[in-house]
């Protein structure tokens, strides 16, 4: 019998040293998204300390979407040559010195340049947190279980993050939004240094410099033009130049992307009908969830005049929400289920959630007309991001960091332009009401619901058409279930587990 412990004695060992590798890599990837979270709420009394005016606050958070958004797919590139595990300790560490530079700064420039390196770092952190679990996770119940972990996380740190800015604000200083961040950034480096999967077999070929370039180009002035179009219009000049300069740049991408052997994006990772299924879904999520969330905040901060910490507090029922339905995806699916229709139901839940915004009214209370909303998007969200990253990632070889990355990717510039355009409706709205002689606030509030109604339905609509496409593929082959390199073909051929080449 002692010959038996032994034999499982480092098996378990490795099995237990997997579990808490997770911890680490969900503790950096948290702390990163958080960032946006938090310091979105510190604006505020950013500007009054350092003295910023009101075109400049802005850039507090556009800086750090526009370096996160714009070098994610590059990043994931990266990680996939040099490693997942070396680049996210790279990320974290460069994430936490830009965090120290930014809490000590006492001018807006020092800021925002930290900043911006938040955001770079930020992006190497994202684009491997994901592969690493992945590769740390490679199928079967396990895997359900580590994506329902990775759901419950990300929701209940996005709840947390508010409630954790309003508490150091209102308690502390905004400075410790950034501060906070270095003892969360360097633990997880150094667990992750122990504990995490040493190394991988690297992606063949070389890194697109040109189509890197190109794509970062476009993806910046996309983000750069959508915030312009959020605060100055979409008649400015501006809007329209950065706009069309992203298209220019994207279009050259493609062309490039076509004539490269080796594209910055591999082609199997975007025409897998399944996987593209689960990208057109977190694209759409991205757009409704953030404009969700931004009608939440400012309706809480409005009409309800609640406080920086209570706003934190209000987020809970999110992140509950968000914790429950991760656990009970792995309950109520099958390795085998249908993502088409998983997605197409988190996508719904979203959809209700913004039309719950349809019955506001100045009255309308914290548990009648915010709490719904909360509870809906948290599970809706939950059920698109943790089914839709598993699709995404799951049988990607040696490329699952520029998958990991890509998913993210879509996430952010769904996100970037759900929020300007569901925004500039909004503020339109609003606009329109006030010269006809509304008051304040129910102009406001008519542009929340006109931004929501347009959210909502095009949420509902997106989840019928994958219900749809999701039929025709039914008898297929199950979601991420064909390799998508030559690397893994080989070894799946050999009958070697997959997950080898990254041990």
């Amino acid at each position: 019998m002692s010959e038996q412990v032994q034999a499982r004695t480092p098996s378990d060992t490795a099995g237990g040293r997997r579990w808490w590798g997770l911890v680490f890599v969900l503790t950096g990837n948290v702390t990163v998204f958080g960032a946006v979270t938090i310091m979105n709420t510190a604006v505020p009394a950013v500007q009054a300390e350092l003295g910023m005016a009101d075109a400049t606050r802005g850039w507090v958070l556009t800086v750090f979407s526009l370096c996160f958004g714009a070098l994610m797919l590059i990043s994931g590139r990266i990680a996939d040559a040099l490693g997942l595990r070396r680049c996210m300790l790279a990320g974290l560490v460069g994430f936490a010195a830009a965090s120290l530079l930014g809490g000590l700064a006492t001018t807006s420039a020092v800021l925002l340049v930290a900043r911006g390196v938040q955001g770079a770092a930020g992006a190497l952190v994202a684009a491997t947190a994901l592969a690493l679990l992945s590769v740390m996770f490679p199928a079967g119940t396990q895997r359900r279980k580590a994506f329902a972990i990775l759901g419950a996380v990300m929701g209940m740190g996005t709840a947390g993050s508010f409630l954790l800015a309003g508490t150091l604000i209102e308690t502390v200083s905004w400075r410790w939004c950034l501060l906070i961040n270095i003892p969360l950034a360097l633990v997880a480096a150094i667990g992750l240094r122990a504990t995490a999967p040493p190394g991988q077999a690297p992606a063949r070929g070389r890194i697109d410099i040109l189509g890197a370039g190109l794509l970062t180009a476009a993806v910046a002035a996309l983000v750069t033009g959508l915030n312009y179009a959020s605060q100055v219009g979409w008649t400015h000049p501006l809007t329209p130049s950065l706009l069309g300069a992203a298209l220019g740049l994207g279009t050259l991408f493609v062309l490039s992307a076509r004539r490269s052997s080796d594209p910055l994006v591999p082609t199997p990772l975007i025409t897998d009908r399944r996987r593209m299924i689960a990208f057109t879904a977190v694209f759409i999520l991205g757009a409704g969830m953030f404009a969700g969330m931004w009608v939440l905040t400012t309706f809480l901060q409005g009409p309800l005049g609640y406080s920086a910490f209570s706003v934190g507090l209000a987020f809970i029922p999110f992140g509950l929400s968000a914790t429950l339905t991760s656990f009970l995806l792995v309950r109520l699916t099958r390795a085998d289920a249908e993502p088409a229709r998983l997605l197409a139901a988190g996508l719904s839940l979203a959809a209700v959630a913004l039309g719950t915004f349809l019955l506001l009214t100045p009255q309308s209370t914290y548990l009648t007309g915010v709490l719904p909303a909360m509870v809906l998007l948290g599970a809706g969200g939950t059920i698109v991001m943790v089914t839709g990253s598993n699709i995404a990632t799951r049988d990607v070889g040696s490329l699952s960091g520029t998958a990991s990355s890509l998913i993210n990717a879509t996430q952010q510039l769904g996100a970037a332009i759900g929020t300007a355009v569901l925004t500039s409706i909004a503020l339109l709205t609003a606009r329109g009401r006030s010269t006809d002689g509304s008051e304040t606030a129910e102009a406001d509030l008519a542009g929340h619901t006109a931004a929501s109604a347009t959210g909502a339905i095009v949420l509902a609509a997106t989840a019928a058409a994958l219900l749809l496409v999701g039929r025709r593929a039914r008898g297929g082959a199950s979601f991420g279930s064909a390799p998508v390199c030559s690397h893994q073909r080989r070894l799946a051929g050999s009958g070697e587990p997959i997950d080898r080449q990254h041990q």
